[in-house]
């Protein structure tokens, strides 16, 4: 194993020549929920070291589909008002909902960075390095919702998929891989291009189907958390938010052991 680096070094210090290095969650500054996190540049090398069989990301959901592209000129998107979410919108750490309590704009307003409408049920993971881990659910809104060109819109096959793929997108198995598919100087990003080359682990049809309900069931604790007042009046809340917050641990966990299952 090669030697952990030295305190304070960065990704952007290892020569062509290297492979892996290892380091502990204090020496990185990405926030996955990992024990150690692998850097390589060799995405194969990493997705060999998996036990399980893999398939790519297309066999779960469609990258950014085409029919979702907004138009350039804004003046043809035919609706008087809509929300718009950026990746400085994430700021609740490990909530995975997203799109309730965005503030609505004119379309007239929307900057050209954004880039598709996004539908509930649509993964939104951001291509940015310093936020891979925040990939998040699309809820429903009560306007149309439009989303900066930083995340890929991920729209799954089924609702099933959608929802296991969005665990394992905040696991270290697809973490390690969005890391090897960045590049750049300045900022390091994924372009949607290289989303293709992502490989998922292959899932057993009844253990995807006990994921995707413990998912579902952390969403909904989550927008109870997050979002007081989607799901139950404001006073309710402050009287059940320690019993949520309690069933968002547990319930993290149980994720993470159905995909250790998963993966072996």
């Amino acid at each position: 194993m090669p030697p952990i680096p030295a305190s304070g070094w960065r990704p952007s210090e290892l020569v062509s020549s290297a492979q892996v290095y290892w380091a502990t969650p204090a020496e990185i500054t990405s926030r996955l929920d990992a024990v150690y996190y692998v850097i390589t540049r060799r995405q194969d090398r990493l997705v060999h070291t998996l036990k399980c069989r893999l398939s790519p990301l297309s066999t779960w959901a469609e990258v950014n589909p085409p029919a979702r592209r907004l138009p350039s000129e804004r003046g043809y998107i035919l609706h008087e008002y809509c929300v718009y979410g950026q990746i400085r919108d994430l700021e609740e750490e490990n909530c995975w909902v997203f799109g309730v309590d965005l503030p609505p704009i004119s379309p007239r307003q929307l900057p050209g960075r954004a880039a598709y409408t996004v539908q509930s049920g649509d993964l939104l993971l951001p291509r940015i390095y310093s936020s891979l881990h925040k990939s998040v659910w699309a809820m429903d809104t009560t306007l149309p919702l439009m989303a900066s060109d930083t995340f890929a819109v991920l729209k799954p096959h089924s609702r099933e998929q959608g929802l296991a793929l969005l665990a394992l997108l905040h696991h270290r198995v697809l973490g390690e891989q969005l890391w090897a598919l960045t590049s750049g100087t300045t900022v390091r990003a994924i372009s949607a291009s290289k989303l293709g080359e992502l490989q998922v682990p292959l899932i057993a049809p009844d253990l995807m189907g006990v994921l995707a309900s413990r998912v579902e069931v952390l969403l909904y604790a989550q927008t109870n958390v997050f979002f007081p007042g989607v799901k139950m009046p404001l006073s309710r809340y402050w009287q059940e938010a320690a019993h949520w917050q309690q069933r968002m641990k547990a319930l993290m966990q149980e994720i993470h052991e159905l995909i250790i299952e998963a993966l072996h």
